[in-house]
């Protein structure tokens, strides 16, 4: 399933991953202050026909244990085994469940690729920058774009936050030191550390290298008495196609 992939690359790469001040907890108590702490139960949205939904299951401490995906009538189960400090997946094809782009069908990836160029004040990435493959119906091949993703966010906590921390990446994140001798990887766990929001995002403007506009997402949320999304219509406008898609969101 496509639209499950993102998720596994944030809790995988922020593992060990750490913020160069305050730690991830600190930031979002910061920018977030005195919010309820909500676990995602269900994600659901039909898109082009099709039903989509991703569940989430936590034992009675509140700690992932395992996530349900269902599209075009299959289902796909990914399993959790909290062992201390690490977690154990015990399944592949979850990095994207947790990307509002491929939920809002971006026809780019700015938070899976991109590096961030700015901030705004509440610590989320602003502007990112970040290249991509596009097809040119001139040349009927694929080409690399430079691009750039401007962001706006609402002031609303992230309702990831919670649901990551009850994966148990959090509290990683705020615990261990990040180790510069891991070459391999050590960008990789920088960017996502760097790419994580504390608020949600309510609009995109991808813009190509000339400041040509390539493609747009405009965000509208309805929220909760805890000024947690449950639902959300996004609008994409493309430069050949328009497309609204209507998500909703549940939590424990």
């Amino acid at each position: 399933m496509k639209k499950i992939n993102y998720f596994l690359s944030i809790l995988t790469l922020s593992i060990l991953a750490t913020s160069c001040s305050n730690s991830v907890s600190d930031d979002f108590d910061d920018m977030n202050q005195d919010v309820a702490e909500k676990r995602l139960k269900k994600i659901s949205s039909n898109q082009n026909g099709e039903d989509i939904s991703v569940s989430f299951s936590y034992d009675g401490n509140n700690k992932l244990t395992g996530i349900t995906g269902v599209s075009r009538n299959e289902t796909s189960s990914i399993q959790y085994t909290n062992t201390g400090d690490l977690l154990n997946v015990s399944a592949q094809g979850l990095n994207e469940t947790l990307n509002l782009e491929e939920l809002f069908q971006s026809p780019f990836n700015a938070y899976e690729l991109g590096q961030v160029v700015s901030y705004d004040d509440n610590r989320n990435p602003s502007q990112i920058s970040f290249e991509d493959q596009v097809y040119n119906y001139n040349t009927g091949q694929y080409e690399t774009i430079s691009l750039t993703a401007e962001i706006i966010y609402d002031d609303a906590p992230n309702m990831y936050f919670y649901t990551l921390k009850a994966a148990g990446i959090i509290d990683i994140l705020d615990k261990v030191q990040l180790d510069f001798s891991m070459n391999a990887q050590a960008s990789e766990i920088i960017k996502a550390s760097q790419l994580l929001p504390m608020n949600n995002p309510v609009k995109f403007v991808y813009k190509n290298e000339n400041g040509g506009v390539e493609a747009s997402i405009d965000i509208s949320y309805t929220y909760d008495q805890d000024n947690y999304p449950i639902n959300a219509i996004a609008v994409l406008n493309a430069r050949s196609s328009s497309e609204t898609v209507a998500i909703n969101f549940s939590y424990n």
